[in-house]
């Protein structure tokens, strides 16, 4: 018998459901002309028992799927990588620096100036060949080569190409080292390889250290620790050899700091290296060096002495360097400050004029946090241009055998104790040479030395002393000169002598220039004429020119040369008017002169008044002759 309608499966109820029409959906809309047909009546629209699948539940399943396809993914990567870093570093064919020996030898301690054996091994422990391996060794600035020591040997590289699994390489190496005496060195080791199929380079590297115990050569400095500014200390320079067969061209090369000028030295000095030629096994020679530094209290001046072998008995210039010494001087403030001053302006670059009297103020003030006793100020004079006849001391003593003006307690006893910051005022006066008794580059120098006692920091009396130097210039003496003449001289003149109003006459007008000093540049004379007076444009002896609109001559001399002289000669006309009778009236006006001193740099200048009608230069000149009749 047929089953009945409970009996049917759950798929044909679904599909009863699906096309059994609704009764709220009401009747199926018509077809629009172009559309599919509707379906026919018979075809159910549900499926039986009501089953909806307008919302399809496979989308659920999709999810799940994806979500599980990734997690397994996670893991799959997460044991790949696993199982590289265990073939990296436990095994297989990875390459691990550690696997790699890179072993030095060598010694431990040398001596400066020794060839270093050193013994490098590498031995490849991976299981796989390294590839463009190279091997680089850094050696510290001065090392040189053991085949020539005068070359440099700034590194060490080699290219060892492919180091097979297990293989062994050694190699020796060479070199000179120089350092200080237990200086310790670090030599940087490093090995650069790639690895089979691998573009990455890799680097093993190492430090090998060693200790200088000793070097061929060694310099020692000896100097103070404070050094007053402008005042002349001493440097010792002791330098010994250590080596076991004789040095040649032993050479001391100077590093001296700014503003240090060198005095004094025992041995010559060239360029900034002192020679000592030859030095025998255990020998030392001794340099002594003098001079002032210059600066501000409290800077600190580093001086440097590198001792080593120059490039031949010709060359100071250092081929090894074997050691360098540096010396450490603070600048400090004198103990007992001077000043020198002339006229109120300072004493040091000062130009005097030759011949010339001046007066010079000497003033000193305790620097000093405690007092100092028995304090004597002594300045010295010397040079060329000095007039030792004419120097006198006010509150103070002059001692003509040592040249020297001497203030103390004697002649001063405010001296006798200086308390802190006290200060005090010596003068003297003093005279140039004439111009004519003057040498070249005349010049006056002033040391001054400062001696007394203060208190120590032991509370034990102790002796400070400091000295310095003033230089000062003296000026060339340039003298002019200027003249009149009519019958004679290199010029031949007309005209009535005595000059006659309304008539014209001329003159020969001559200047001559003598330097007594320095050479001046620049060197040159003018002058204006007066209105009644014309430039003939006649001239002997020198380059002249006027200007019409000014009525000024003008000589160039250009260069005048040290003791030189000069003279020019030329014609002026004069047409004196009535007003000019009874007097003889000027030719030219006053003529003044100019110039550079080269030595004392500064302006020179002289003059010489108007010349006149008044020709007392010419043979048989009667007095009046040149009165305008």
């Amino acid at each position: 018998m047929p089953p009945s309608p409970d009996d049917r499966s759950s798929l044909f109820r679904a599909r009863d459901r699906l096309y059994t029409p609704s009764p709220e959906a009401g009747p199926p809309p018509a077809a629009a002309s172009g559309h599919a047909p509707p379906p026919e009546p018979g075809l159910p629209r549900r499926w039986p028992g009501g089953l909806d699948i307008s919302a399809p539940r496979l989308a659920v399943h999709h999810v799940r799927l994806a979500g599980a396809f990734l997690i397994g993914s996670l893991i799959f990567f997460v044991v790949s990588l696993g199982v590289a870093a265990y073939f990296f570093y436990a095994g297989g064919n990875s390459v691990s620096n550690d696997k790699i020996d890179l072993q030095v030898t060598g010694p431990a301690t040398i001596a400066g100036g020794d060839t270093v054996p050193l013994s490098v091994t590498i031995v490849n422990k991976n299981p796989t060949s390294l590839e463009e391996v190279t091997l680089t060794i850094d050696f510290p600035e001065g090392t040189r080569s053991a085949a020539d020591v005068l070359q440099p040997y700034p590194r060490y590289i080699e290219e060892l190409g492919t180091l097979l699994s297990g293989e062994r390489v050694t190699r020796s190496i060479k070199a000179v080292l120089f350092a200080s005496a237990g200086e310790t060195i670090a030599l940087p080791l490093s090995l650069s390889y790639r690895t089979v199929g691998s573009n990455s380079v890799f680097v093993k590297k190492l430090i090998y250290t060693l200790t200088i115990s000793s070097t061929p050569l060694s310099v020692s400095v000896e100097t103070l620790a404070e050094a007053v500014a402008g005042q002349p200390f001493p440097l010792t320079l002791t330098v010994r050899s250590n080596a076991s067969v004789p040095l040649d061209n032993v050479v001391v090369a100077l590093q001296l700091p700014f503003g240090y000028i060198v005095t004094s030295s025992s041995l010559p000095l060239t360029g900034t290296s002192f020679l000592l030629g030859t030095l025998q096994p255990g020998a030392s020679a001794k340099v002594t060096l003098a001079g002032a530094l210059s600066g501000q209290a409290g800077e600190q001046r580093v001086f440097r002495f590198t001792v080593g072998t120059a490039r031949g008995p010709s060359d100071s210039t250092l081929a090894v360097t074997y050691m360098t010494q540096d010396a450490s001087v603070a600048v400090t403030a004198p103990f007992i400050s001077t000043a020198l001053a002339v006229n109120g302006n300072p004493l040091d670059g000062a130009v005097f004029p030759p011949g010339a009297s001046q007066t010079v103020s000497v003033s000193y003030t305790n620097t000093l946090p405690t007092s100092v006793t028995g304090a004597s100020v002594r300045v010295t004079l010397s040079g060329s241009a000095l007039d030792y006849a004419r120097i006198e001391a006010s509150r103070g003593f002059y001692d003509s055998a040592s040249r020297t003006i001497t203030f103390s307690p004697d002649t001063d006893p405010a001296l006798a104790l200086l308390a802190p910051g006290a200060s005090g005022v010596g003068t003297f006066t003093f005279s140039t040479l004439p111009a004519d008794a003057l040498s070249a580059s005349p010049m006056i120098r002033f040391t001054v030395s400062v001696a007394g006692e203060r208190v120590g920091q032991t509370n034990v009396p102790e002796a400070v002393a400091n000295s310095s130097t003033y230089t000062a210039r003296v000026a060339t003496g340039v003298s002019l000169g200027a003249s009149s003449l009519h019958s004679s001289g290199p010029i031949g003149n007309s005209g009535p002598v005595p000059p006659v109003a309304g008539e014209s006459t001329t003159y020969t007008v001559v200047w001559s220039v003598r330097n007594s000093g320095n050479t001046v540049a620049g060197a040159s004379v003018t002058a204006t004429l007066p209105p009644y007076s014309t430039y003939t444009d006649t001239a002997t002896g020198g380059s002249l020119r006027y200007a019409p609109e000014t009525r000024t001559l003008t000589w160039a001399l250009g260069e005048l040369a040290a003791r030189g002289a000069a003279q020019t000669a030329f014609q002026v006309s004069i047409t004196p008017s009535t007003l000019e009778r009874g007097s003889a009236p000027a030719l030219v006006g006053p003529a003044s002169f100019s110039g550079y001193d080269r030595f004392a740099g500064i302006q020179v200048q002289a003059s010489a008044p108007a010349v006149t009608t008044e020709t007392s230069g010419d043979p048989g000149y009667v007095s009046g002759s040149g009165t305008v009749q």
